[in-house]
């Protein structure tokens, strides 16, 4: 498949169905993704820390469109938006394969593209965050690898930022209300009813994998979420910081599960996230050089 290429404003390039793996069943796994191109008089770009953002949309719809992450070129970053293999498609674990894929592909590129492989963050938001809390906290094991491209380059990643994610699919009905009610859903991507798949989505539940090397995390979820409970955000942030790993959680009181009308908002947030720990993006010039002046200028 022929990827395109375009220049887009502000000195930021875009390049559209770059095909990132192969599935085990023959799927051309797609990925579009932006990065700033170097700016005339300043000097040239230091290796980039890149950006993977996953889909959300329950495991079964969604799509990889990037215009609503074009933020991130414009901040110095490489930024990937993935698509991976629907429920319709296959059961898991094919979703985290084709996400571990997609992390190798941006290791093997690194040269090509001027990136740095020491500073990956992934992001998603509800199934795309829970795919990027499961990464985040299973690098390198076997049984999540997968064999969709790029087998000799590490899944590490350095940073995960998490909107509303399902991250123990093990608990009762009593504590997740619609994860039973929804059993189609539920039962194509678990492979069955969740009652015959339990070791499925105890392999599949972030919380299963947690330990103390896992990449610092951002959770932001609504405090009335009636599709993913609160709660799932709140017990692995609380798991994390109990063994010592660091971990932020931005509650969003009495907002439900897509946090409409406060997506700008969540950005004060991960933006300074991915800044803190895959550290300064692109440089566009020196910040030094910069002054703020609140009184009479006098030179």
């Amino acid at each position: 498949m022929t990827h395109t290429f375009q220049e887009l404003p502000f000195h930021v390039n875009m390049v559209t169905d770059m095909q990132y793996g192969t599935a085990e069943d023959g799927t051309a796994l797609l990925m579009d993704f932006a990065y700033p191109r170097a700016t005339p008089g300043m000097p040239p770009a230091e290796k980039m820390p890149v950006i993977i953002n996953i889909h959300g949309g329950g495991w079964y719809t969604g799509n990889r469109a990037i215009e609503r992450g074009l933020l991130m070129p414009l901040q110095g970053f490489f930024y990937a938006s993935i698509e991976y293999r629907l429920s319709g498609q296959a059961p898991f674990p094919a979703q985290i394969y084709d996400v571990k894929a997609a992390i190798r592909w941006v290791r093997a590129h690194a040269e090509e593209y001027n990136l740095d492989p020491q500073r990956i963050g992934l992001y998603g938001g509800s199934a795309g965050g829970h795919l990027s809390a499961l990464a985040g906290c299973t690098a390198d094991m076997p049984e999540l690898e997968g064999d969709c491209g790029w087998g000799e380059h590490s899944t590490q990643v350095h940073a995960v930022a998490a909107a509303n994610p399902p991250t123990d699919l093990t608990v009762g009905e009593s504590e997740w209300e619609w994860f039973y009610a929804e059993s189609e859903i539920i039962e194509a991507f678990l492979g069955g009813p969740i009652q015959q798949q339990i070791d499925i989505a105890r392999l599949a539940s972030p919380m299963t994998h947690i330990n103390a090397d896992a990449p610092p995390h951002l959770f932001l979820h609504g405090t009335e979420d009636d599709i993913v409970p609160f709660s799932q955000a709140s017990m692995m942030h609380n798991a994390l910081l109990d063994l010592g790993v660091e971990s932020t959680l931005v509650a969003f009181d009495e907002m439900d599960h897509g946090l409409f009308g406060y997506s700008a908002l969540a950005w004060h947030y991960i933006m300074p996230f991915f800044k803190k720990h895959l550290g300064q993006p692109v440089n566009y010039g020196d910040p030094n050089k910069i002054k703020l002046i609140k009184d009479k200028y006098h030179e």
